[in-house]
């Protein structure tokens, strides 16, 4: 009886001994699992953070300032190559770029500023050229149609902003959309079913819609600069300055197009010479192109203010304009 549980004991003792070589070893392989696993998880969000936002934006990033654009050769005279123009920057930056003011967070141009709000300031242009041909000519609905369509607001992807659980139509759709529709209308233009008036009235009228639009980020411009140029650091400057350059090109493409459809005006009226110089200030402040946007207090030495760069050229171009609108005016 005593050598049996003497035995008892020994197999015992030996089920527990393997019992706990196994329970250590299983715990060990669990706690290098869990070590691994998170060791990965770590990897994978340092991998996002300093390589899929950074390199991704980098890639995505393109402030386009080309002013280089060729319109194409119309056939009919009574097409618009201030329509053709509306149709080609939506072209360009919808379909063959990113439109980055809607992207959500899981999109690297998520962090980017400067690209979104230059879109956003340029398509605030194609909005007031769009309103001024729509209220001003006998057309069908199609140009007040697109003209709504441009107005659509560029910061929504998918969900409505005041709902975040409703779906609603994207940026990016409508203005598809409105492009569809503009090179629509310059076939009827061309078919003769619309007409494009080519009257001192409506020159003047798309002009004076224009200049507005420049008077309105001068006096924006102007006040910033007034109230936060004495700050050392803000993040709003560049904001505030890529939206008014992208709206300066809009305006430089645009108006170099409307000078092509009104051209026998400009001429007729003796503003050829106001008019090219007109051209030339909305480039020079499409160009400008700095590294940081500084918003430096005027009366330093060392820091620059870009914006009061911008607000310069912009407002020359207005002044401009005022006079040209005067002119034409005057001639009808």
């Amino acid at each position: 009886m005593k050598a049996k549980f003497l035995n008892f004991l020994k197999k015992t003792w030996t089920f527990l001994k393997n019992a706990g070589s196994f329970l250590k070893e299983k715990t060990q392989l669990t706690f290098e699992f869990v070590s691994t696993w998170w060791q990965g998880i770590v990897v994978f969000l340092l991998a996002v953070i300093f390589l899929y936002y950074p390199l991704g934006a980098l890639l995505i990033n393109n402030v386009d300032r080309n002013i280089n654009y060729q319109f194409t050769t119309m056939d009919n005279p009574k097409q618009s190559k201030t329509i053709e123009t509306m149709a080609h920057l939506i072209d360009r930056e919808v379909n063959e770029k990113f439109w980055t003011p809607n992207l959500p967070f899981f999109f690297p141009s998520y962090f980017l500023d400067n690209m979104p709000n230059f879109q956003l300031g340029m398509f605030d242009a194609l909005k007031n050229v769009s309103e001024s041909f729509s209220k001003n000519f006998d057309t069908s609905s199609e140009m007040n149609e697109i003209s709504e369509l441009l107005a659509y607001p560029g910061t929504i992807w998918m969900f409505s902003p005041e709902n975040k659980l409703k779906p609603v139509s994207s940026a990016n759709s409508k203005y598809r959309e409105a492009r569809k529709k503009l090179l629509h209308f310059n076939n009827l233009l061309a078919g003769g079913e619309e007409t494009l008036y080519r009257r001192p009235t409506d020159f003047a009228h798309i002009l004076n819609k224009a200049r507005l639009g420049l008077a309105k980020s001068v006096r924006d411009l102007e006040g910033y600069i007034t109230e936060e140029s004495n700050a050392w650091y803000n993040r709003k400057s560049d904001n505030l300055f890529y939206y008014n350059q992208g709206k300066a090109y809009g305006y430089y493409l645009l108006l170099n197009a409307l000078g092509q459809d009104y051209k026998d005006i400009i001429i007729a009226s003796n503003q050829y010479d106001n008019w090219t110089k007109m051209i030339k200030a909305l480039e020079n402040a499409s160009q400008i192109d700095p590294l940081i946007v500084r918003n430096g207090k005027l009366s330093s030495s060392f820091a620059p203010n870009h914006l009061t760069y911008l607000s310069f050229y912009m407002l020359k171009a207005e002044d401009i304009m005022q006079t040209t609108i005067r002119k034409v005016r005057m001639g009808q």
